[in-house]
């Protein structure tokens, strides 16, 4: 299975599941800081705002990104920023609550990397795993070996890294709706 096959798995699932359980689209807190292509009507008086997962048109520049960052990214994390656009997607692996990063329009991913080169370089180490979101409540990231694809949950206090899903295809897949 691909990264793409399984984000449409998991729209699929999320879609369903909001519909059998809220009668709605998916939602998320409104933003105005955000491209609205995904929004689907307007907010609710709780701020709230239905929205939808749109499949890419074109791809990333992820040469210029690499060579920005002095480092040839995993295919997956390529294909992950190259599939969808989409706000949020986050579910259950087992018992912990992942929250990846979303793939909002308008957003600059050479930042988004380069902010990672500039924090572990001043942490006086090397990029090597990529940030990819993180784990609730227990304040993990959630980062991709660069060179493996393997997904791993980081703690920022002792630096320990533990694999918990052998790759990023394997992670979505199996990302449930509640525990």
């Amino acid at each position: 299975m691909s990264v793409i096959n399984s984000l449409k798995e998991y729209f699929e699932t999320l879609h369903n599941y909001w519909n059998s359980s809220y009668g709605t689209l998916p939602q998320v807190p409104f933003d105005e800081l955000i491209n609205p292509m995904l929004y689907q009507g307007e907010p609710d008086e709780e701020e709230y705002v239905s929205w939808l997962p749109k499949l890419k048109e074109t791809n990333e520049d992820f040469k210029a990104i690499e060579s920005d960052i002095g480092l040839c990214l995993h295919s997956s994390i390529k294909e992950y920023f190259n599939s969808y656009w989409f706000l949020e997607l986050q579910g259950f692996f087992h018992s912990k609550l992942i929250h990846l990063e979303p793939v909002e329009p308008g957003k600059d991913l050479r930042n988004f990397f380069v902010n990672q080169k500039t924090y572990e370089e001043n942490q006086g180490k090397q990029l090597k795993n990529i940030h990819i979101g993180f784990i609730s409540p227990d304040d993990l990231a959630l980062v991709i070996n660069n060179e493996t694809g393997e997904v791993l949950q980081e703690n920022f206090e002792t630096g320990e890294l533990t694999v918990i899903a052998e790759s990023l295809e394997m992670l979505i897949s199996e990302l449930r709706m509640s525990k």
